[in-house]
């Protein structure tokens, strides 16, 4: 029986300043197991909010996240 832990992946700060004006972005995170990718998703759209956009992600024990390119900052923690 193998063990599901649910986390949640949320996005801080997705966008870029052109010209003075506030554009969406792309972001690439990469879900890692023990330092090896495992699997990766891209982001695109604005978020300014102050709590992020935050989405379940479910797998295995023990993954950690890395932001891969784009702006902002990313948090991933057990759900």
């Amino acid at each position: 029986m193998q063990i599901i832990q649910r986390y949640m992946l949320t996005i801080h700060d997705l966008f870029t300043i052109t010209d003075g004006d506030i554009c969406g972005a792309e972001i690439e995170v990469a879900i890692l197991d023990g330092g090896v990718e495992i699997d990766r998703m891209k982001f695109s759209g604005k978020c300014q909010s102050k709590d992020g956009y935050s989405r379940a992600y479910t797998g295995k024990p023990g993954l950690t996240a890395d932001l891969i390119s784009g702006p902002g900052h990313i948090t991933f923690t057990l759900a």
